[in-house]
This record gives structure tokens, C-alpha cells and sequence, in this order.
């Protein structure tokens, strides 16, 4: 009976040690994948333990930035986000969300929203629809043609405090690459030069 028991903890800590390694090996890759932003956007990679997530801290046009990982259940299932932050300040508050992304996180559109079909057909939330500024970016073609280029949106947020942006990744060790990241980055470069 003793060597039953024995055989069962051996397994789970088996178990247990495998999936440190497939977490570690993943933000292994997610790390390298990031060695090519630091090399672009004067920043620095910090990672605090072996396990841990990398958290990039660099500079784009004058502004700090910082890209960080997080993860939340969905009705889909585990999904993990890319978080990126710039201190470039709006004087108003704009949030954008992917409408598809709304609808799975809420199941409902959101109150005082305005609704954009980008110019490839993908549709997003404006919030406040209400304000005067946002009306009138809700009609700039160059909203949309921006909009269509964004992929895996969950949320863009610009006010006083600066830009807050997730994009939903169902595989972080692609989504992470430098061919995906510095788009996204000009892209979030482009928007903000439409909301100015």
C-alpha cells in the first residue's frame, strides 16, 4: 500500500514538474521573441523568475511603453493577452473595442456605443458615442482603414492617463514575433495620430 501512495506522488510530481517546463519553455520563446523589440525600441526585457512572464519596458516616438502578458477564462476557454501601455495622453477618453470580443466577454453591446464597420468589414465599439470629438472620428475613413488593420483587438483605451491596448492571443509564442509586434505598434502609432 506504502508503494502505491509513493508511485501516485511520484506520478503527480512528475505531472507537476512537466507543466513548469512547458510554462517555462513557452515564455523562453515569448522572451526571445521580445530580444528583437529591445533591439528597436531602446527597452529593456525583465523577467523575474525562471517561470515568470517577461515584462518589456522601451521607448516609441517619445513615449514610454510597456508590454506585459495576462490571462482570463472566457465562455471559449483560457485566452491569453498582450497588454500594451504608452504614456501618450489624449484631453478625452476613447475606448474602441473589438465588437466580437465585446459579445463573447458580455453577451451585450455596450451602453452609449457607437458602432464602426472598418473598411474590411470588421465592426467595433466606440465608447462614448455621445461626445462631439468621437461623432465626428466615427465618420473619418481613415478610422476605418486603420481599424481594418487591427487583428485580435480586445480593447484600445486613450485618455489622460495615457493608452491602454489588448490583443487576445490564442498562440503567444507567434503572436509575439517581431513581425506582429512592430505592426501593431505602428498601428497604434497611426490611431493615435487620427485622434489628435
Amino acid at each position: 500500500m506504502l508503494m502505491i501512495a509513493a508511485s501516485v506522488v511520484l506520478l503527480l510530481l512528475l505531472a507537476w514538474a512537466g507543466l513548469i517546463y512547458l510554462r517555462k519553455s513557452l515564455w523562453d520563446v515569448v522572451h526571445r521573441n521580445m530580444l528583437d523589440l529591445e533591439d528597436n525600441y531602446s527597452g529593456k526585457i525583465i523577467r523575474n523568475s525562471f517561470v515568470a512572464r517577461p515584462v518589456f519596458h522601451g521607448n516609441v516616438n517619445g513615449n514610454d511603453l510597456t508590454i506585459n502578458f495576462s490571462t482570463a477564462r472566457t465562455s471559449s476557454g483560457r485566452k491569453t493577452y498582450i497588454d500594451i501601455s504608452l504614456n501618450a495622453v489624449q484631453d478625452f477618453s476613447l475606448t474602441i473595442t473589438e465588437k466580437s470580443w465585446q459579445l463573447e466577454q458580455n453577451n451585450e453591446s455596450p451602453d452609449n456605443a457607437g458602432e464602426v464597420l472598418s473598411n474590411n468589414g470588421k465592426a467595433f465599439f466606440i465608447m462614448p458615442a455621445d461626445n462631439k470629438k468621437i461623432k465626428a472620428l466615427i465618420e473619418k475613413e481613415e478610422l476605418k482603414d486603420v481599424l481594418g488593420t487591427f487583428e485580435n483587438l480586445a480593447y484600445f483605451f486613450v485618455g489622460q492617463s495615457g493608452v491602454i491596448c489588448e490583443f487576445w492571443s490564442d498562440k503567444i509564442d507567434r503572436d509575439t514575433g517581431f513581425e506582429i509586434m512592430q505592426p501593431r505598434l505602428e498601428q497604434i502609432q497611426k490611431l493615435l495620430e487620427i485622434l489628435k
